[in-house]
C-alpha cells in the first residue's frame, strides 16, 4: 500500500462506517444463504466485499501503527 499521510478523522469515520455496513451485509448474506442459495452474482459481490473488508483493515491497521 505504501506510505500514506495520516488519515483525517472524517476519513477514519467514513472507513469505519463503510466497514460496519459491509460486515453487516456479509452477516445478513450468510444468514439468508442458509435458506436460499446465493446466485453467482451474489457470490461475486460477497467476494468483492470480503476483499474490501481486508483493504479497510489494512488501511486502519497501518493508520494505528503510525500513532
Amino acid at each position: 500500500m505504501g506510505r500514506q499521510a495520516r488519515l483525517s478523522s472524517q476519513k477514519l469515520k467514513a472507513l469505519s462506517d463503510e466497514l460496519s455496513a459491509i460486515i453487516k451485509q456479509q452477516y445478513d448474506a450468510r444468514l439468508t444463504e442458509v435458506y436460499v442459495r446465493m446466485t453467482p452474482q451474489e457470490i461475486s459481490a460477497f467476494d468483492l466485499q470480503k476483499e474490501r473488508i481486508s483493504q479497510i483493515h489494512v488501511i486502519l491497521s497501518e493508520h494505528d501503527a503510525k500513532r
